[in-house]
């Protein structure tokens, strides 16, 4: 089992929510529909990337030159539980052939967090 983990300041995204080309390099266009579903959008900027880092830590690697933040997609299903989608087949390499993938996210006024889960 890895695990990875990510927290910061939600205030961090207020200029970057303003800069689509910002938004474009550090998210899919699937998770900036979902971002615009919301009036205030920042946390689950913020939340989301947050998903990201823990992922790569859970893996081990971060982000590289073979890893960036578009490879790495969070989607939510019908009931909002978060997902990962990998866009990058050397990801998926690095994973088992059996491995499960679980992450959550949390945001509060202030901060957002993430958890992931490899077993």
């Amino acid at each position: 089992m890895k695990v990875g983990i990510d927290i910061l300041e939600i205030e961090r995204f207020c200029e970057i929510e303003k800069d689509e080309v910002k938004i474009k390099k550090m998210f899919t266009e699937k998770e900036i529909a979902y971002f615009n579903k919301f009036q205030h959008k920042l946390s689950h900027i913020a939340g989301t990337f947050c998903a990201k880092e823990a992922f790569v830590k859970a893996l081990k690697t971060g982000f590289t030159k073979d890893i960036s933040l578009l490879d790495v997609e969070i989607l939510h299903k019908e009931n909002g539980a978060p997902y990962i989608n990998l866009n990058n087949e050397k990801i998926k390499n690095l994973l088992s052939s059996n491995a499960k993938v679980d992450i959550s996210i949390s945001h509060c006024q202030t901060t957002a967090t993430a958890i992931c889960i490899i077993f």
